[in-house]
């Protein structure tokens, strides 16, 4: 089996992971991608998607990853990402409450609703329950 890629994911906050890899999954702008070690350089645009990481100890571990970029290169791998949460970090209460908000204003849309604002923070909630599967 190939070397695993070092992968590491950045926020302005932290550095929520720094390690190995042999597979990582997660979701562009324009569809799902994977990555195994050696892969070409790549500069990728993430989406508001769940991202999964496969450990050489074959440990899966999935992050909710809030947009942000992929680089690859010479066997490393950089996410630079505004927001990436582990389940553990999830407040799922917080999260189904704002699911309810989001889904509230979509579906009685008044003039002094922003429509954008409410279906971003309905797809970050969505995010975070699929992510702690509770959706």
């Amino acid at each position: 089996m190939a070397e695993p890629m070092t992968l590491t994911i950045i926020t302005p906050d932290a550095v929520v992971y720094d390690g190995k890899a042999n597979f990582f999954v997660g979701r562009a702008i324009d569809g799902e991608f994977g990555v195994l070690p050696n892969h070409a350089p790549m500069i990728i645009a993430l989406d508001v998607a769940p991202l999964r990481i496969d450990d050489p100890e074959g440990k899966k571990q999935t992050f909710a990853v809030f947009g942000g970029f992929v680089e690859i290169e010479n066997n490393k791998v950089s996410i630079i990402t505004p927001n990436c949460e582990s389940p553990e970090a999830i407040d799922i209460d917080r999260a189904e409450r704002a699911k309810e908000r989001a889904e509230g204003r979509l579906s009685n849309p008044t003039p002094d609703i922003d429509v954008e604002r409410a279906e971003h923070a309905l797809a970050r909630a969505l995010l975070r329950l699929k992510v702690t599967k509770r959706i």
